[in-house]
């Protein structure tokens, strides 16, 4: 294996063990993470590669190519809706389709996000290509295990979490154990990102001088923009050192929360 590629591999990751480990890779349009896991231990982790290198021959096909004892696939789509758990059917699915402006080439995935949630999302053909090689039968929404990982840390309703990729981010609130919000934003600068983060918290009538922000995802080491603007705005502001994976060294566990969560998602994969 080329470690040069990877921003990490366990010195004890055996290729004649790989029958019991665990395939974690998180999709968007464009790009995609992978982690492989054995057991609650990290073995291997890579992020922010090209979606065409799923398909297309690469040094990354060394690892892909491997017969895992299981593959979980998260898709982050901005095209989704949540549904109250119990109202999930054919007629809501279809009004849901509609919703998210589903075209004939493009697949529609619905299934539970949590204890009171279901979740209908898409995704586009240049995904769904992508994932083919594995099956659409452990698909995921992207954020499910990101969403799982916050909802077991106990949070509190002064808190609010959001997690960046891609010019994306996403934002979750909870009280009482329980999702209030979830949402998905567009943004081009930290600007953005506090403008819409500030419009979450008018819309749940939150005292923003009280409330802390978590963030995870790719935030880069000394990468202090998203907490310069926030502070300004928001109590505190600090990096989510929640971790569902064990590895040698240190890591900055908030890059990989939401792509390693994927391993709590095996209930939602078989449903």
């Amino acid at each position: 294996m080329n470690d040069s590629l990877y921003h990490y591999i366990d010195p004890q990751f055996n290729y004649t063990q790989v029958g019991n480990y665990t395939l974690l890779l998180q999709l968007s349009e464009t790009t995609f993470s992978l982690a492989v896991t054995h057991g609650d231990k990290l073995m291997v982790w890579r992020h922010d590669s090209p979606l065409a290198e799923l398909i297309q021959p690469g040094e990354v096909q060394e690892v892909l190519n491997f017969n895992y004892a299981n593959v979980v696939t998260g898709i982050k789509s901005a095209a989704f809706t949540l549904v109250p758990q119990g109202l999930l059917n054919e007629e809501t699915t279809i009004d849901a389709a509609r919703l998210l402006d589903v075209k004939p080439e493009d697949t529609v995935f619905s299934q539970p996000l949590d204890d009171s949630n279901d979740v209908i999302f898409k995704a586009t053909p240049s995904v769904t290509q992508a994932i083919q090689r594995f099956g659409n039968e452990r698909v995921v929404f992207g954020a499910s295990g990101w969403l799982q990982a916050i909802a077991s840390s106990q949070p509190s309703s002064y808190h609010l979490y959001i997690n960046i990729y891609h010019q994306q981010f996403d934002v979750a609130y909870f009280r009482q154990g329980k999702l209030q919000l979830f949402n998905t934003f567009d943004f081009t600068h930290e600007d953005e990102l506090a403008y819409y983060t500030a419009f979450v918290c008018q819309q749940l009538k939150l005292d923003m001088s009280t409330v802390s922000v978590v963030l995870s995802g790719s935030i880069a080491h000394n990468d202090m923009r998203y907490h310069t603007i926030l502070a300004g705005i928001f109590k505190t502001v600090e990096l989510n050192n929640t971790s569902v994976v064990q590895q040698t060294g240190s890591l900055p566990v908030h890059q990989f929360l939401s792509l390693t969560a994927l391993s709590l998602c095996a209930s939602l994969a078989d449903a």
